[in-house]
């Protein structure tokens, strides 16, 4: 093997050099479309599965008359009794003695069950919550974390006191850069509290507002999520002309822009790819039938003193993945710690990780075995006698 590609050094080394790019390329996009990939699992998630959600859009939007409504989410829960619905208003308040803010939301109980939030320790806002305007909060278990928050604490929103009930683990702000809409950018680090407290740090009020950021729809599984979107819209089309200032979120409209960029990647960097491997593999052909000519005489000689065919045709496969399988490596490698190197720079999620390193390598001893094959076959069939007559 050493002599076949030592005597064939230019031949082994373009073989060498498009498989590596190839492989450099392959190894690329993996790991682009396993990052793309757990981002929209990510934005998915965040949202929630099976979750419409129906946002205001624009300052127009606070407008009680124009906006979202307290009321539209109670049209809703009337009308689509098998889905489950919450609402959202977002408040940034401070703390007191500190100029830090907070994310504030006012909800219902409902929230953790449209959202699947998994509740660490407490319990979430319920019913009583609501209706008795307790001050009651649940807050993200970044922020306890942060402030060293536990159940039982009391925490000032303003000047308002509020007793922590609960601490649940939320969002991981997936959604922040695809939707610049106020409603669903709810973070990391966010207090919950019931929808009935009257927000003091915004108005003098003693009713809270009608007005809402957003109202979130989870959709039974048993149900079509394109009908019940469809029914939505028609029931608040009917309460006045404020669908211009309403936007519909849905998982798969959340994930568009991503599968769009994951289908272009696909075709650039996948074409790249394909090219090169397919002139490496090419190259790689030319170099075994190179070897093959060759060592006609290693070949009848071997054959002689007893080797099969099969012995024949194995030994110039894995001289062939020998080449394939170290441009791999190489490749694979450098490339690794180049995209770990450059990764906060680059515009695009990146999972790097066992599929990564694994597919190339396979795809590499694959072609080497299919590039191959040929040449083996062509060498296993040399028989002593002719291998005599070109001595």
């Amino acid at each position: 093997m050493w002599d076949g590609i030592r005597t064939q050094p230019g031949r082994v080394g373009l073989s060498f050099l498009a498989i590596g790019v190839g492989i450099a390329s392959l190894s690329i996009l993996m790991a682009v479309l396993g990052g793309l990939w757990e981002r929209s699992q990510q934005i998915v998630q965040e949202l929630g599965v099976n979750v419409i959600g129906i946002l205001r859009q624009g300052e127009a939007g606070r407008n009680a008359v124009a906006g979202l409504q307290e009321r539209d989410a109670s049209l809703l829960a009337r009308n689509l009794p098998e889905c489950t619905v919450s609402t959202i208003r977002l408040y940034k308040v401070p703390t007191l003695g500190t100029r830090a803010l907070l994310s504030v939301v006012a909800t219902d109980s409902s929230l953790i069950r449209v959202k699947q939030w998994k509740l660490d320790t407490g319990r979430f806002l319920d019913h009583r919550d609501i209706e008795n305007r307790e001050r009651n909060a649940v807050v993200s278990r970044s922020l306890g974390t942060l402030w060293n928050w536990r159940v039982g604490d009391l925490i000032m929103l303003s000047d308002l006191p509020f007793r922590i009930v609960g601490i649940v683990s939320v969002a991981s702000g997936a959604l922040d850069p695809e939707l610049g809409d106020l409603g669903l950018m709810l973070g990391e680090r966010v207090v919950l509290i019931p929808k009935t407290i009257t927000p003091y740090w915004v108005t003098d009020q003693e009713p809270p507002e009608p007005v809402v950021d957003a109202i979130l729809l989870r959709v039974p599984t048993f149900l079509s999520l394109a009908d019940v979107l469809s029914a939505a819209q028609r029931l608040l089309s009917q309460s006045g002309d404020r669908m211009s200032h309403i936007s519909w979120v849905t998982p798969e409209s959340l994930i568009r822009g991503l599968k769009k960029l994951q289908n272009t990647i696909q075709l650039t960097v996948g074409g790249v790819a394909l090219l090169c491997l397919a002139l490496g593999g090419t190259t790689l052909m030319s170099l075994m039938v190179a070897n093959v000519r060759e060592r006609v005489t290693e070949i009848g000689l071997r054959r002689a003193m007893g080797a099969s065919q099969w012995d024949v045709a194995v030994l110039f496969v894995l001289e062939a993945c020998v080449v394939t399988g170290a441009a791999a490596a190489t490749a694979t490698l450098g490339t690794h710690l180049l995209l770990i190197r450059f990764r906060e720079a680059l515009p695009v999620p990146l999972k790097l990780g066992s599929t990564s390193i694994a597919v190339p390598l396979c795809v590499a001893i694959i072609l080497g075995m299919i590039f191959s094959y040929w040449p083996a076959m062509a060498a296993a069939k040399i028989m002593p006698a002719e291998a005599l007559r070109n001595e």
